[in-house]
């Protein structure tokens, strides 16, 4: 029996049915299709630990455990010691066979070179003037400054070089000329 003015209907389960005034079916439309989404990412480890093991290598050689704050120059190998104590971070003269250069641990200044036959090393001069007068701030603003420099040389520089720079070190107001050595383990019985 046909019931006139009735249609048939499938029964369907209700949808989103509330309307505000401004829909966002494009936004529930992309909600609902990206929760669909399978993400399969795959992270590039062997990259990733190339990469860790590079930084690992880079900083275990950089790192030093013995406090040694100081740059040997490549002209330079070190004379031995039997007893050492390490360097203090300080102003560095280093004495090759090329010459003389004065590093005072300022970025911004590059080392001041000199001519081993050079007497009166008037760059090198100038910059323990300039060091000196830092100091001399430092001292007036209350703290005390290391009268201190480090002195490094190659095991066959000759003694009057280093005894040069060590009367210009001297006349010029540095009590403390520390000399940078390779320190030799001590011999077991």
């Amino acid at each position: 029996m046909d019931v006139q003015g009735s249609a048939k209907r499938l029964i369907q389960t209700p949808g989103y049915h509330v309307r505000p005034k401004y829909d966002l079916e494009g936004f529930r439309r992309k909600t609902q299709e990206s929760s669909e989404r399978d993400f399969d990412v795959a992270l590039p480890l062997t990259s990733m630990i190339d990469m860790f093991s590079m930084l690992v290598i880079f900083l275990l050689l950089n790192f030093s455990s013995t406090g040694e704050a100081y740059f040997v120059n490549k002209d330079i190998k070190l004379p031995e010691a039997a007893h050492a104590r390490p360097i203090e971070s300080l102003p560095l003269i280093s004495i090759t066979p090329k010459g003389i250069y004065l590093d005072s641990n300022n970025k911004e200044i590059k080392p001041v070179a000199v001519n081993l036959e050079d007497y009166v090393m008037t760059p090198i001069v100038n910059e323990l003037l300039r060091i000196k007068e830092i100091q001399d701030n430092l001292e007036a603003a209350g703290l005390k400054p290391k009268k201190e420099i480090n002195l490094q040389a190659d095991r066959t520089t000759e003694v009057k070089y280093i005894k040069r720079v060590m009367n210009i070190l001297i006349s010029n107001g540095f009590t403390g000329i520390n000399f940078a050595v390779r320190e030799i383990p001590p011999e077991k019985e």
